[in-house]
C-alpha cells in the first residue's frame, strides 16, 4: 500500500476547465497529499490546494482525470501516471470507516455463549477485513454485501436457536423470534447500508466521493448497532435461564 503521508507528484498534465474558483487552460503538476490535492501552474509555480475531504467526485475515462469540487470541475489529460494518480486519489480519498472505536461487545467473548457471540460478529468482520485491500472503491463496496449479511446474521440467529432448543420447536421458534427482535435494529441498518451501497454505484461522478462518505458513515453505524445488538441478544438469552454472554448493559 502507498504511504500515505507522502506526497506523490504528476508532472507534465495539461489542465482544462477550474479549480478552487479559477479557470485553468495550462499546463500543471498534480500532487496527491494526505489530505490535500494540489494543482501547480509550471508557468508560474502558482498551487491551489483544495482538501481531499471537500472532492465531490472523480472519474479516470479514455486516458482523462476529472476531478470534481463543488461548482467547479478540472480535466487532467495527457502526461505520465494519470493512471497512478487516480488510484492514490480514490485510496486517499475514500478512507475506511473506524467501527471497533468505542464498541463494548465486540471484544467480549467468554462464558457459555461465547461461540454465538463469535459466530454472531464473524460476518461483519470478515467484511470488514475485505475493505482494507487497495480495491478500486466500487469494489469495495460491493464486496461488502449487506444482502448476504443479513442472511447470515439471520442465519446464526436460527443456529442459536436451533442448538437451545432442537427438540422443542415452539421453544425454537420462540426463542429465534425473540432473538430477531433483539437484532431488528441491526437489521434495518443493514437495509440502509444497501441502499447506500446503490447509490454509490449509480450516481454521477461528480457526486461519486459524497455517495461513498455516505456509504461509509452507514457501515459505522451498522458496527454501532451491531454491538447494541448483542447487548439485547445477551438478555434474550439470560431469560431463557442459560448463562448470560459476558456483556450485558
Amino acid at each position: 500500500m502507498p504511504d500515505v503521508r507522502a506526497r506523490l507528484a504528476f508532472p507534465g498534465l495539461r489542465a482544462e476547465g477550474r479549480w478552487a474558483r479559477r479557470a485553468l487552460a495550462d499546463m500543471v503538476t498534480l500532487f496527491v497529499e494526505e489530505r490535500e490535492v494540489v494543482v501547480r501552474l509550471d508557468a508560474s509555480g502558482e498551487e491551489y490546494a483544495a482538501p481531499l475531504a471537500a472532492l465531490g467526485g472523480a472519474s479516470w475515462r479514455g486516458g482523462v482525470l476529472t476531478l470534481h469540487l463543488a461548482d467547479d470541475e478540472l480535466q487532467l489529460g495527457e502526461g505520465e501516471g494519470l493512471d497512478r494518480a487516480w488510484h492514490a486519489l480514490t485510496l486517499r480519498t475514500c478512507t475506511l470507516p473506524e467501527v471497533a472505536r468505542g464498541l463494548r461487545a465486540l471484544g467480549a467473548a467468554r462464558g457459555r455463549w461465547g461461540d454465538a457471540h463469535a459466530r454472531f460478529f464473524a460476518p461483519l468482520l470478515q467484511a470488514r477485513r475485505r475493505l482494507e485491500g487497495e480495491e478500486p472503491m466500487d469494489w469495495k463496496v460491493a464486496g461488502f454485501d449487506a444482502s448476504v449479511l443479513d442472511e447470515r446474521v439471520r442465519a446464526t440467529l436460527a443456529t442459536v436457536a436451533l442448538e437451545r432448543h432442537g427438540e422443542r420447536p415452539p421453544h425454537r421458534r420462540a426463542l429465534e423470534a425473540g432473538l430477531l427482535d433483539a437484532s431488528e435494529p441491526l437489521l434495518h441498518q443493514l437495509a440502509r447500508v444497501a441502499d447506500a451501497a446503490r447509490t454509490v454505484h449509480e450516481v454521477d461522478d461528480a457526486q461519486r466521493f459524497v455517495a461513498w462518505r455516505t456509504w461509509a458513515g452507514e457501515v459505522r453505524l451498522l458496527f454501532v448497532q451491531a454491538d447494541r445488538a448483542w447487548g439485547a441478544i445477551a438478555r434474550v438469552l439470560a431469560d431463557e435461564g442459560g448463562d448470560a454472554p459476558a456483556f450485558s448493559p
